[in-house]
């Protein structure tokens, strides 16, 4: 029982974002009008639960604090390596490898779109995860964050709000010596594009006056088919940008397929690059972008266990920690590993007619696409979302041998 525990409460999870609408080039989207992300589903299940500190969410979701071993390595001054720490995840951060994070962004703000105020900023007056980070060299951020297409169109055409909303931030962010906001609007509509733009100069403009080394960064959707992003405008006052570089399949496919492919295929549509490409041609430069790759899963019910095979019912997203734990560790089901869109996955007999697929990412095909973003001098490499691999070393000992300080060559400047 105790297995089971961990199992179902580590599935529950925040994830990327995708603007939807139906495109042949995206064969995991569904039909529906509009998306509803994981981070906001997950804000939906666990805003009940008022807990006032980090250990309760330890007891909720069976987080460990036994200490791991990393190798030693600070992250290579020419590298962002960005990481989103949930409050879900509560003491888990006591696990991080603080010196090889460029950054680190504390989840959420989660905004009152009536007022601006916050509906909760959970443990972030408290937290000593804030404390860690810095005395480690590691930036700390605060995510903003408001979902949904009515959400966001009740907050962006009040003024009042927005301005009670930045008067909070200025607040938080002095409370804790922070370095800045990570902006995370999800299902802007196409007709507050205008307002979504002036509303990111105001917020830039307002804390810079505040603070001139404020860092102000911005969310991208995995695909921006509503154009919400005005990148012409809005780049001279945005720091840099966090690409959600997941959820391209997920709980609304209608076939399996990979979280984060890296390239475009006949078989999965878009990718990472394309994804990349787009946003270049939008006018976002790349020593300005971070590449965020996800620490979970998608696992699915079909009927056979070829890849891209129908769904019949999506079964969940679990954590890296929990398919080690579960599916490789204990019951050593065999890892594959598809070249095309570099993810690795597993197949399940589920029983005698049925199977479930799982999609994932782990050190073979994370190395892949951090090799990818070294060779075209990305700014960075973004994890959704730390603590996902509590318990285990191997991505925290990949991100060393990858993006460390102590490598032999230089990777890139991006100053």
């Amino acid at each position: 029982m105790k297995k089971l525990i961990i199992i179902l409460t580590s599935s529950i999870l925040i994830t990327g974002c995708i603007n939807t609408s139906k495109d042949e080039n995206s064969k995991g989207i569904s039909d529906k009008k509009e998306f509803i992300s994981q981070r906001h589903l997950h804000e939906n299940k666990m805003s009940d639960f008022k807990f006032k500190n980090e250990q309760e969410w330890d007891s909720l979701n069976n987080i460990s604090l036994e200490q791991v071993l990393y190798k030693k390595g600070k992250v290579h001054p020419d590298i962002r390596t960005f990481g989103w720490h949930i409050y879900s995840n509560g003491s888990s951060w006591k696990n991080y490898n603080f010196p090889m994070l460029w950054g680190l962004s504390y989840f959420s703000y989660a905004i009152q779109p009536e007022t601006g105020n916050y509906k909760s900023i959970h443990q972030w007056k408290t937290t000593a995860l804030i404390d860690s980070a810095k005395v480690n060299g590691c930036k700390v951020f605060l995510s903003v964050s408001n979902f949904g297409s009515d959400n966001n169109s009740i907050f962006l055409k009040n003024s009042k709000a927005q301005k009670t909303l930045i008067d909070s931030l200025t607040n938080l962010l002095a409370l804790r010596d922070a370095n800045g906001i990570n902006i995370d609007f999800e299902g802007v509509s196409k007709k507050n594009k205008k307002d979504f733009t002036k509303f990111i100069l105001e917020v830039s403009k307002k804390l810079k006056q505040v603070n001139p080394k404020y860092m102000i960064s911005l969310c991208l959707y995995a695909e921006d088919w509503n154009n919400i992003f005005d990148i012409k405008t809005i780049d001279s006052h945005v720091d840099f940008y966090t690409l959600m570089g997941y959820d391209y399949y997920g709980g609304f496919s209608k076939t399996t397929g990979p979280v984060s492919p890296l390239k475009k295929s006949m078989k999965f549509g878009n990718g990472i690059e394309e994804s990349v490409n787009a946003y270049e041609n939008k006018g976002v430069h790349l020593n300005k972008l971070i590449v965020g790759l996800p620490y979970y899963g998608a696992e699915w019910y079909t009927k056979n266990s070829e890849m891209g095979a129908i769904v019949t019912r999506f079964k969940s997203h679990p954590t890296y920690k929990s398919i080690r734990e579960y599916y490789i560790d204990s019951l050593n089901i065999p890892l594959h590993f598809d070249s095309k869109s570099s993810s690795s996955y597993i197949v399940i007999k589920d029983s005698v007619k049925d199977y479930r697929q799982l999609f994932f990412e782990d050190v073979k095909s994370l190395s892949i696409k951090y090799d990818w973003i070294k060779k075209n001098k990305i700014s960075g490499v973004g994890i959704w979302a730390l603590g996902y691999d509590n318990g285990y070393p191997e991505l925290w000992d990949l991100l060393t041998e990858k993006f460390s300080k102590k490598q032999n060559t230089t990777l890139y400047n991006n100053k």
